[in-house]
């Protein structure tokens, strides 16, 4: 139903919004997820606040929740990727599979292609540069790019 029928190019809005209810994601009325995005099958739930959007082609893990706050832009092709595993010994490294939530704050624009790691919170008003891999938490107001992303700038 997510990745079919919600997730398809001729999918109106408001279909699109009731089958996210049906799993219990939050998403504005205000905001949007655009077609051909892919969406996990953990137990997290999407909550966008208003005039949010994700352009087309994101990742949600949700293996944990993502949280999008007000007036975020999201790029094409970003990847929201919070699960993780404990690290076993040499006869299995990737143990049972842990699920942290990725928090996104006001006002921030997230640039094409990024990866945003588990467990991760972009501050408010931050901008991250296209393919940027980011790694752990930021400072409000920054520019961060790279891989893994830094800040190269404060922004008013």
């Amino acid at each position: 139903l997510l990745n079919c029928i919600a997730s398809s190019c001729i999918t109106i809005s408001y279909v699109q919004k009731k089958i996210f209810e049906l799993y219990g994601y939050k998403i504005h009325k205000s905001s949007k997820i655009h077609p051909l995005c892919f969406f996990g099958f953990g137990k997290g739930r999407i909550i966008m606040d208003k005039h949010s959007f994700c352009n087309s082609k994101c990742f949600f893990d949700l293996s944990d929740d993502i949280i999008i706050g007000k007036n975020v832009a999201v790029g094409m092709n970003v990847t929201f990727l919070n699960s993780t595993h404990k690290l076993g010994d040499s006869n299995r490294r990737a143990k049972e599979t842990i699920g942290l939530p990725i928090i996104i704050e006001d006002g921030c624009w997230i640039g094409a292609n990024v990866v945003i790691m588990p467990g991760v919170t972009i501050k408010k008003g931050c901008v991250i540069g296209a393919t940027a891999l980011v790694t752990k938490d930021t400072e409000p107001n920054g520019l961060y790019v790279g891989k893994p992303a830094h800040k190269i700038k404060d922004l008013i």
